[in-house]
């Protein structure tokens, strides 16, 4: 009887466990909501006052996210956006509250993914850990969607700090770097007519020192680089350093920055895509792609990739690309994005000793 007990506790502790791992599962296959697809994004830099940081924060509301309603010959839609700053326990910092529409006079325009309503607030406050809560209601239709980012500044206090370098890109407006300057969110970008532009800054000592970045491409071989020497007075500096247009090499950049002042140095890095226009935003290696593609290459093809010199694979890639696109014609090419997607999904669900996507 107790030996029975015993298997029919092990059966339902099994049965349980089965279940509470499927209710885990399928809470995380429940899609967002339309409303719950806005991007939130903070960046931090040196605030005039050394022992301050500022926090710029960014909440982009995209058209699809929102219903509209037609009004006379526009499409309308309201919304209340909210963006709060708090303390790792939660007391709050500071909040700000938008009331507003988004007005269209196309309707396909409602549907967009790329055009949006870019909000911003910026917080000066002490190192320590904090908690961003920004919140979107659309007014027609009550529904309403939150994000939330952690930040963890608890170094900030130290005498020498150096913040990550941040991506710029044309925006017009004042965002906080600068007329028309705007901080990229995802680090990748199609924009580079002008380069590639970085804002810089951290705190040092009141004395001289050195900031030298350099940008590499994916195989690590240097690009450009931009050294300067300089002396603070507050203890405080901010720059802009740009890379340019013909310095650009392949999608995949590394921005390298190091302070040093005396014997102290510190260095801090940020991995860049160059989205090619028609490629899919999965792709951010050439080399690489070029062989999760011998699947669907033929004999001549492959042996194409094992001649190819190295700096003219993009140009093979593309060229490869091109001949699988069923509608020349457009710009995207909807056969090889789609192919691209089951790439990255074997890397990500079958990941071993080697690449998902050889598995």
């Amino acid at each position: 009887m107790r030996k029975f007990n015993t298997i029919l506790f092990l059966c339902l502790l099994f049965i349980l466990n089965g279940n509470i791992a499927i209710a885990q599962q399928q809470r995380k296959q429940i899609p967002k909501k339309n409303i719950e697809k806005f991007s939130l994004s903070a960046f931090t830099r040196t605030a005039n006052i050394g022992d301050s940081l500022e926090v710029l924060i960014y909440m982009r509301i995209p058209n699809f996210t929102l219903q509209y309603v037609k009004v006379d010959t526009n499409f309308v839609a309201r919304y209340e956006a909210v963006i709060a700053l708090q303390t790792k326990k939660g007391k709050q910092i500071g909040r700000e509250v938008w009331q507003d529409s988004i007005i269209v006079n196309d309707y396909s325009v409602t549907n967009s993914v790329v055009r949006n309503k870019t909000l911003m607030i910026s917080f000066a406050i002490p190192s320590g850990k904090y908690k961003v809560v920004a919140s979107l209601m659309d007014l027609d239709t009550k529904n309403s969607g939150e994000n939330t980012i952690k930040l963890d500044l608890s170094d900030y206090n130290k005498n020498h700090y150096l913040h990550v370098p941040i991506l710029l890109d044309k925006a017009k407006g004042d965002w906080g770097f600068g007329k028309d300057l705007i901080p990229v969110v995802q680090n990748n970008t199609f924009n580079i007519d002008n380069g590639l532009t970085f804002y810089l800054s951290g705190k040092v000592l009141p004395n001289k020192f050195t900031l030298n970045t350099q940008f590499l491409n994916k195989a690590g071989k240097l690009l450009f680089e931009k050294t300067i020497t300089d002396t603070s007075k507050t203890g405080i500096f901010k720059y802009i350093v740009n890379l340019p247009k013909e310095h650009i090499e392949g999608i995949g950049i590394k921005v390298k920055t190091e302070l040093v002042q005396g014997t102290y140095s510190v260095e801090k890095t940020k991995d860049i895509v160059i989205r090619k226009v028609g490629i899919s935003h999965l792709i951010s290696n050439f080399d690489e792609a070029l062989q999760q593609m011998r699947y669907i290459l033929n004999s001549k093809e492959r042996a194409e990739i094992k001649k190819v010199q190295s700096k003219k694979r993009e140009e093979l890639f593309k060229k490869l690309w091109k001949r699988r696109d069923p509608t020349p014609d457009t710009i995207v090419n909807e056969l090889m994005n789609e192919y691209y997607k089951r790439v990255a999904y074997a890397n990500t669900h079958f990941d071993s000793f080697i690449d998902g996507w050889q598995t």
